[in-house]
């Protein structure tokens, strides 16, 4: 399956590929003319008639633009009213330029690839610059402004609507071009974004407007600008800040819920199959390898991702020879030993050990179509998830351990058994039929006498032989649940027992966990038969029901001969039998309670009580 699956990833990739350097074609394209719009606004660069105001503008427009406000389900950023303003005051040269250079410095500062550094700027000059040409052309402003105040707004509402369609439209065919899918819902999840962001622009610029026609003739100083433009960035700032918490939010609800996951799915053999629809949440991919050692050999634990080959088994031993520790690779290719291991399809990849008493154990492999420099806060989530799986792996390892361990043990008490008790009996049984022989060879009288001893005998450990052979096969509630298990030994007991009358009633419990339901099974067996071989019971009462808190009660009663407690719990202490203390005991264990009413001549009621969950949590608190 998983060869099947690696063979359709190679014949994914060459289209992927093909599709992703149309992308590299396009977003070349688009730099190379955002640099010719640039560069042509060096040619036209005039002396700005206010240093002050322009290094205001650009500061607050470096604070919006590293600065995301929450919209819905993605964010948007709020610097198109300051590069207008600064348009407006010093010209397109200078807002080309001063555009530019913040946001390339942002995604600089951000440690981006060079191809975004380039095209991010490029495409948002190209998209003021169809802005400027639009309200230009349309308003037939290409001497001077409009005058008049519904003039000067279709003139900015105009800029506006042709700065965010373009910049949209620029965005939305890289999206389409690269091979990443590209779906309807969020096509339009984020032309609700964009228009969002288009209109708070035009309502903050037509307030700009509507309280310069107010103040015309009033002298505009630095202040003016600043006490206009604080707000938008206070907002920009606190959106910021609350979309960063909302994102961590997100990513810790994704780490709880995979630690759930993992601890639900702990013994099962697809253990990581819960955790994959959050992994999402916690940080990008374009495909996701989990791999676990072991015995010395490496097993590919989970695999996703589209038109990317992940490394096999070889691939991965090397790299976790040459990976010690937590890496994150912005551009495979500057890497020589990762590019000779990793396909052409992964670009960048962030590699993270998992260690285990001192050696590499496991290895999380997250890789991306494209170089990306992958942010710290990421690193630290890959390194959580990292470590989540480090104690679930241990607790595998645990529970592994103790099931052999449960196996050889039951293997020794199998075999003393079997020593102490069939095996002796067979001995004993074979010497006096050797005796028997003797006698028979000799005439001696006594042989049949002999052979009539012997029978019960042999009788007896045909009945251990095939309670031993029932011993081994699985549980009763595994194979076919609680209720059936209870209802065919109950049926099984009324066959064998037919002047014994049963009053049997059942409601279906709710769903308990297989050890739980052992002990109820366990305890219903052990009860019946006591009240049979034991108390001479003629009539016994079973029943099993739900209580309204979530708990479960089970009941036992008979009309036999009835006991003092403390004399069973001696008999129990000397048995070898799944006596009344080792039914308190195990209940004890499963935090359930055993009640046992009594007297001698007045028959027994058993009463076992499974907390339900809210109760249990009640307990605990």
């Amino acid at each position: 399956m998983e060869q099947n699956d690696r063979t359709q990833r190679l014949s994914d990739t060459p289209q992927a590929e093909n599709r992703e350097k149309l992308a590299r074609i396009y977003m070349t394209a688009v730099t190379v003319l955002g640099a010719l719009f640039v560069a042509a606004g060096f040619f036209q660069l005039e002396v700005p008639w206010s240093f002050s105001i322009l290094l205001l503008l650009a500061l607050f427009l470096l604070i919006t633009e590293s600065s995301a406000i929450p919209v819905w389900k993605g964010a948007i950023t709020l610097g198109f009213p300051l590069i207008f303003s600064i348009d407006l005051l010093f010209g397109l040269p200078v807002a080309l330029i001063t555009y530019a250079v913040v946001v390339a410095f942002i995604h600089q500062m951000r440690r981006r690839t060079p191809s975004i550094v380039a095209f991010n700027p490029a495409q948002l000059v190209i998209s003021l610059a169809a802005g400027k040409w639009a309200a230009l052309t349309l308003t037939g402003s290409w001497v001077t402004l409009p005058d008049s105040l519904g003039g000067i707004l279709a003139y900015a509402t105009i800029y506006t609507v042709v700065f965010y369609l373009v910049n949209h439209l620029l965005v939305d065919v890289l999206l389409w071009l690269r091979p990443q899918p590209f779906p309807l819902h969020q096509f339009g999840q984020k032309l609700v974004l964009e228009s969002a962001g288009m209109l708070f622009s035009i309502f903050y610029l037509g307030l700009f407007f509507l309280l310069g026609d107010q103040n015309r003739g009033d002298v505009v100083d630095i202040f003016s600008f600043f006490f206009f433009f604080s707000p938008l960035v206070g907002i920009a700032l606190i959106g910021s800040s609350n979309f960063k918490l909302r994102r961590e939010k997100e990513r810790l609800e994704g780490l709880v819920t995979i630690s759930e996951e993992l601890n639900r799915h702990i013994p099962d053999r697809d253990w990581l199959s819960g955790m994959e629809e959050h992994l999402q949440k916690l940080f990008e991919f374009d495909a996701l390898s989990i791999w676990i050692k072991k015995d010395g050999e490496w097993r590919n634990e989970l695999d996703r991702g589209v038109g990317i080959v992940m490394p096999d088994e070889k691939e991965i031993n090397r790299i976790a020879e040459e990976t010690k520790e937590l890496t994150a690779v912005m551009s495979v290719d500057r890497d020589p030993v990762l590019k000779s291991l990793l396909h052409s399809s992964i670009r960048s990849a962030v590699i993270c050990p998992m260690t285990e008493n001192g050696e590499i154990g496991g290895l999380i492999l997250v890789a991306r179509r494209r170089p990306q420099e992958t942010r710290p806060d990421e690193l630290k989530v890959v390194k959580a998830l990292a470590n989540q799986l480090e104690v679930v792996t241990r607790g595998r390892t645990l529970m592994i351990e103790r099931e052999q361990r449960m196996i050889l043990e039951e293997r020794n008490r199998i075999a003393r058994e079997i020593h102490d008790g069939i095996a002796q009996s067979v001995a004993g049984t074979v010497m006096q039929l050797e005796a028997a022989r003797r006698k028979a060879e000799e005439g001696s009288d006594g042989c049949l006498e002999t052979m009539n001893h012997v029978l019960p005998g042999l009788r007896k450990s045909l009945t251990e032989i095939r309670e031993s052979i029932y011993a081994l096969r699985p549980f009763p509630t595994d194979a076919r649940g609680l209720f059936k298990a209870v209802k065919e030994e109950t049926d099984r007991v009324k066959r064998e027992n037919p002047a014994l009358k049963f009053h049997f009633t059942w409601e279906e419990a709710p769903e308990l966990a297989p050890q739980i339901e052992k002990l109820v099974y366990n305890t219903f067996k052990e009860s019946v038969q006591n009240a049979i071989k034991h108390a001479g019971a003629e009539e016994i009462t079973i029943a099993g029901a739900p209580e309204s808190d979530g708990s479960f009660r089970l009941r036992i009663a008979d009309d036999g001969r009835g006991f003092l407690l403390r004399d069973a719990l001696m008999k129990s202490r000397n048995g070898r039998h799944f006596g009344i203390l080792n039914m308190n005991e195990e209940a004890a264990k499963a935090d359930a309670v055993l009640q046992i009413d009594s007297r001698p001549g007045e028959g027994t009621a058993i009463e076992l009580h499974i907390p339900g969950d809210e109760e249990g949590r009640d307990d605990s608190a």
